[in-house]
């Protein structure tokens, strides 16, 4: 039923009224971001750039993020003691990686992981909009100096190469503004899928164990961490264009439906014990939790590189590495994705 919501062309997201989104920042950016886009619209704006976000295309990139890693498990040790993975590695590693594939300095990419903080947002008083869409006003006069930069002297890297496509696209600039804007911000997600997967991971020993024997584990286990427990709770609000009748459930045109990824994932027809955690399921992908359709999450490969590449070097690196307290005594932030607020830790020093 979700993935039907979010493919179906009776559902807009071009006709969300702000008012009406409870949830997400979704309505308060401009109409013409990737996010508020239709069919044929969105697919106009993807098809020159999806091909630069493939596996194949992203691949070269994972020795550099493997060497951002290492780095900052090595410094673990120096820095504030029990470290708190989630401002010594986890953040900064997304950070640093972002920068190296778009091609920014480390000083711009902290610029844009601040926005992203700021627009992709949970919306909890009627006061939030006008505190969000000036971020949204914030991030496009930002991006579009990044914008104007890149296109006058390009680099092989993602930023350079995604402006060159939407520009021979034949978008107007305040469209390519608009259209960056969502990927600048969305570059920054996988930090809190992170923190939740790692401490799901101090939860299933023997899960890395498997792994630390097998690295090709590593791939099947991250797509359970994120069906399990590491996904955004909900996805794009979605207003229905005419009358909808979905199984019993009949939708009112002008309606506002928000397609949940939590009963997505948890859907027992799709997944057979969904809420038992396992890496032995029939599925080899989970991607659902990345969207559906037009609106299918462009960086998924990204993500899932870096996600892998952070897990596997930390779990890897530091031996008997584990939490500084009970799992049952972490407290949790709330947002798009519940995470810990913090993850201290500690491992077997004397064997590294």
């Amino acid at each position: 039923m979700v993935r039907l919501v979010m493919t179906d062309s009776r559902f807009s997201l071009a006709g969300l009224d702000p008012n009406e989104d409870t949830v997400t920042g979704t309505g308060y950016q401009s109409s013409s971001g990737m996010l508020r886009q239709d069919v044929p619209h969105i697919r106009r704006i993807r098809h020159g750039i999806i091909s630069l976000f493939s596996e194949q295309s992203i691949a070269p990139w994972r020795e550099e993020v493997e060497e951002v890693a290492d780095d900052l498990i090595s410094k673990l040790p120096d820095g504030h003691q029990p470290p708190d993975l989630n401002k010594q590695y986890f953040e900064p590693l997304v950070v640093r990686a972002v920068a190296l594939s778009a091609g920014i300095t480390k000083e711009e990419s902290d610029k844009l992981y601040d926005f992203s903080n700021k627009v992709l947002v949970r919306v909890e008083t009627a006061e939030d909009r006008a505190r969000i869409c000036g971020a949204w006003r914030e991030l496009y006069d930002y991006g579009s100096n990044l914008i104007n930069r890149k296109l006058s002297d390009p680099d092989d890297r993602l930023l350079s190469k995604i402006f060159v496509q939407l520009k021979n696209t034949h978008l107007n600039d305040d469209q390519i503004v608009a259209a960056s804007g969502t990927i600048l911000a969305g570059f920054y997600t996988p930090f809190g899928i992170l923190s939740v997967s790692a401490v799901e991971l101090f939860r299933h020993p023997d899960v890395v164990e498997a792994c630390q024997k097998e690295s090709t584990l590593w791939e099947r286990t991250i797509e359970e961490l994120m069906r399990y427990k590491a996904h955004f709770n909900f996805f794009l609000p979605r207003v229905a264009t005419e009358d909808v009748t979905l199984g019993d459930v009949k939708i009112h045109a002008g309606q506002v439906v928000l397609p949940s990824l939590h009963a997505a994932v948890n859907d027992p027809e799709s997944f057979t014990y969904p809420n038992v955690f396992t890496t032995h399921r029939k599925q080899a992908r989970c991607n659902i939790v990345f969207g559906a359709g037009p609106h299918f999450c462009p960086g998924a490969a990204l993500s899932r590189q870096w996600l892998q590449v952070g897990l596997e070097r930390l779990f890897t690196t530091l031996p008997g590495l584990r939490l500084t307290k009970q799992y049952s005594d972490l407290k949790w932030q709330p947002g798009s994705i519940s995470m810990p607020k913090e993850v201290l830790v500690t491992w077997d020093k004397e064997h590294i």
